[in-house]
């Protein structure tokens, strides 16, 4: 979709390891709470996107763990924390052969991340051996004759002026050149020359295109689907079956209709598919979960009520009638902004707690990050999607109905309270937990782990082996095998900790 809009750059992926469950841009990274996790999604993304002729831009470099005071703060980090937490998706990028990278608005131990030596000449350029070019996020050159001196070879947006003309002339002949010859050696890798579907600025039709193939559309869904975390079935009430006796479903909570944010100056706004930001996707098409639900529904011989709001007396005017209660609620965030709290407000808890306590309920979860979640003792089911776009309610109604199974785990911790999380502040920001995000941190508690998610059917691992060093590429391999001895097809995500 993104080569066919007549584009060869893209501005991803954001490869953070999140530090702070506030963070307003945390649905933006695809690395979740931990590192190797970080390290196989970032060479992944960027050997299948360069692959498909779509040069990629790895950010935020680095330590943009939060939107708090973003342009003003300075992250004090030792190296130790660096190399073993926040960089290992970086360098597995970098082992990928990203084209780009780009420095980040904040200071790091006291310098901006664009005219900061250490960070880009040192570490990246030096002991990564990243051979690609370095972009500044848009307006984040504090000086232009430091920035290039130290490792930036390219400013955006560019019309702030900063690389003028007499400026450029005034820069180190060698610095120039390097800034060049990267630039010029990512484009010819990628062979970005020889294959201009458009020059701009004479774009227009090419990013005007129709881009919406069903093919494309499949490929979403079963993107949701596999992502789906089911974190709780007591009883075994999910998946819905007519033959339970349950023949009417109450369908509630602001997130069950709710529409998109399209308008495209108000992209900071985020909604409940989608982050708000310069990342905010205005999607032309949704199917919302209430619509898929009930056409659902509808071919099981269910009927479903409907209270698309979090009121919870008109929530529990709709549970009273229904046999079983499916509450879609969420938390969304965006650029610029961290999140005020852990929880979802707008009425949301209590809406639970009111709906709860007349009929079981199922609740689905479409959040921007980490919830803490009071209430989750009161209902029998919870699912977690995080925020998935175009075809969000298809693959509700998929899963809550069992068309697939739940086989997603948990990128990150959902705290059991908001004093387990590292929260943001201004000015300094020290790392000084080191590497204590987290799971890793025994001072926090988990409502639900990292790496957790259940499934409709069930598994049984046999002993581990350890696999000699000879046969074995990593650190420490192990061995074991894996049978689904349930009645469903399923997929199971083999995890060990040391």
């Amino acid at each position: 979709e993104f080569k066919g809009k007549g584009a060869n750059v893209l501005l991803g992926p954001g490869v953070q390891v999140l530090r702070t469950a506030w963070g307003g841009r945390n649905f933006d990274y695809i690395s979740g709470e931990d590192p190797f996790l970080g390290s196989q999604l970032a060479g992944a993304f960027v050997r299948g996107a360069q692959g498909a002729g779509v040069m990629c831009v790895v950010k935020h470099w680095a330590f943009n763990e939060q939107e708090t005071d973003r342009y003003n703060y300075s992250a004090e980090v030792d190296e130790r924390t660096a190399w073993e937490l926040y960089y290992p998706p970086f360098e597995a990028a970098v082992e990928a052969g990203v084209g780009a990278v780009m420095c980040a608005f904040n200071r790091v131990n006291g310098t901006h991340s664009c005219t900061n030596s250490d960070l880009l000449k040192r570490d990246l350029k030096g002991r990564m051996g990243f051979r690609g070019f370095v972009v500044s996020d848009w307006f984040a050159t504090p000086n232009h004759f430091d920035a290039i001196d130290h490792g930036l070879d390219m400013d955006m947006p560019g019309s702030d002026s900063i690389l003028n003309e007499s400026a450029v002339a005034d820069l180190k002949p060698d610095a120039a050149n390097e800034a060049v010859s990267r630039i010029l050696a990512s484009m010819y890798k990628l062979r970005l020359n020889e294959a201009l579907s458009c020059t701009p600025p004479h774009c227009f039709w090419p990013r005007a295109s129709y881009r919406h193939y069903q093919q494309d559309v499949e490929l979403a869904d079963r993107a949701i689907i596999g992502s789906i975390v089911l974190l709780k079935n007591s009883g075994g009430i999910l998946p819905l079956h007519r033959s339970d006796g349950r023949r009417t479903i109450a369908v509630v909570g602001a997130a069950a209709h709710l529409g998109v944010n399209r308008n495209r100056t108000q992209a900071s706004y985020p909604d409940f598919y989608s982050g708000g930001g310069s990342s905010h996707m205005a999607l032309g098409f949704v199917t919302t979960p209430l619509d898929a639900i009930t056409r659902r529904a509808a071919a099981e011989g269910m009927l479903v009520i409907a209270s698309p709001s979090n009121d919870a007396n008109l929530a529990m005017e709709a549970a009273k009638k229904a046999d079983v209660v499916i509450a879609i609620v969420g938390a969304s965030s965006g650029e610029f902004f961290d999140r005020p709290g852990l929880n979802m407000g707008n009425g949301a808890e209590e809406m639970i707690a009111a709906v709860a306590a007349e009929r079981s309920t199922v609740v689905l979860l479409q959040t921007s990050g980490a919830l803490v979640m009071p209430w989750r003792d009161r209902v029998p089911a919870i699912m977690n999607m995080f925020l998935a776009g175009e075809e969000t309610g298809s693959a509700w109604a998929r899963v809550l109905f069992g068309d697939s199974t739940p086989s997603g785990k948990l990128p990150i911790m959902h705290p059991a309270t908001e004093a387990d999380s590292i929260k943001p502040n201004n000015t300094t920001v020290k790392y000084s937990e080191g590497l204590f995000t987290s799971y890793r941190n025994p001072a926090f508690n988990a409502s639900f782990p990292f790496g957790h998610g259940l499934s409709y059917t069930t598994f049984e691992y046999s002993t581990p082996e350890v696999v000699p060093h000879s046969a074995c590429a990593a650190h420490v391999c192990f061995t074991l095998n894996i049978s689904n001895t349930g009645s469903r097809t399923g997929a199971e995500v083999v995890q060990v900790y040391l």
